[in-house]
């Protein structure tokens, strides 16, 4: 996909970190401690997403930032690389490292 226009929940955001789909989040008000927009933020801040607030969030501007993105191959470029920066792909094996590393210390 050349952009993708998503939610905030964190595995969402995660697999769009992970291909460096350049994208447009619109985080749900309706989730407990308004947890989707701060992981949103968190992508949007480092310029790997574009945020649009629900109750900002029309057609019209949900077109305008899409086709601002898609007619800007500098803009997806950097927002590919910003994502693919935010992400840490082998999140698992460092954590099984960790668990190892733990475990042997215990012996």
């Amino acid at each position: 996909a050349d952009l993708g226009i998503s939610r905030a929940g964190s595995s969402s955001l995660n697999e769009i970190g992970a291909s460096g789909t350049p994208c447009i989040i619109i985080p749900s008000p309706n989730v407990t401690d308004n947890h989707q927009e701060k992981n949103a933020r968190v992508l949007a801040d480092r310029g790997g997403a574009v945020m649009i607030l629900e109750q900002d969030c029309t057609g019209k501007r949900l077109m305008e930032k899409a086709k601002a993105i898609l007619e800007d191959p500098t803009k997806q470029k950097q927002m590919r690389s910003a994502l693919l920066g935010a992400v840490v792909l082998d999140s698992a094996e460092k954590i099984c490292d960790i668990i190892k590393e733990l475990a042997g210390k215990r012996r």
